[in-house]
């Protein structure tokens, strides 16, 4: 194996919006299924997701099992025209919230274009947003791995665990970076206990019976 000598080069970003998606009850259907069939509905479902990345300008960071991890406001394009890490040098998007947002409402009509295998009805996912600060960085020696650090994931992937199959679950912090047009579409959830967070005030945004098309 190729070992190489990657010095942890780390770089802070203030404010980024990230981006957590999964199927709910996937861990039960890999128990019915399998897993040829498994790994033809993540590439069915992620090759869709793939397609969809450069059109909203939002960045792929990776995927974990049946979850889709993606990050807005964390890379730009260089002066080659080159993907390259934002620093501080760099202008802050400050669209990146509603970048991410437009991506997660594209990702629900894209997993419906997929079928389950267990009952050939459409994959239904499930959608956490936060923004918040993160540090990202090149980790490891063998495979290294460019990866984000920081709270900002951690509840990134909360907001997804606990929301709702169809829709989209987003804390305030990402609620109050989004136009008054668009908040005036989401609903307050009234507050969830958060694991480490205690009550945290977020928002659902649930599709229209058109969008869900």
């Amino acid at each position: 194996p190729v070992i190489r000598d990657c010095t942890p080069l780390a770089t802070t970003h203030s404010e980024v919006t990230l981006l957590f998606a999964d199927i709910p009850g996937f861990t039960p259907m890999c128990n019915e299924v399998e897993p040829r069939q498994t790994m033809t509905l993540l590439n069915e479902l992620y090759s869709r997701y793939d397609a969809l990345l450069d059109e909203y300008g939002v960045y792929k960071v990776e995927t974990i099992g049946d979850c889709y991890f993606v990050a807005g406001g964390l890379m730009r394009e260089d002066e080659d025209g080159m993907t390259a890490v934002c620093d501080r040098s760099s202008k802050e998007d400050p669209l990146h919230a509603e970048r991410v947002l437009a991506f997660a409402k594209a990702m629900l009509v894209a997993a419906r274009q997929v079928v389950m295998p267990t009952n050939g009805q459409p994959v239904e996912i499930r959608v956490g947003l936060h923004t918040g600060p993160v540090v990202s960085g090149v980790v490891g020696t063998r495979m290294p791995r460019f990866c984000l650090f920081g709270d900002t994931v951690n509840t990134a992937s909360r907001m997804e665990s606990t929301g709702v199959p169809g829709a989209i679950h987003a804390s305030a912090a990402t609620f109050r970076r989004l136009p008054r047009t668009e908040q005036a579409k989401w609903k307050p959830t009234g507050g969830i206990q958060v694991k480490g967070k205690g009550l945290m005030q977020t928002y659902l945004w649930m599709p229209s019976a058109a969008e869900s098309n």
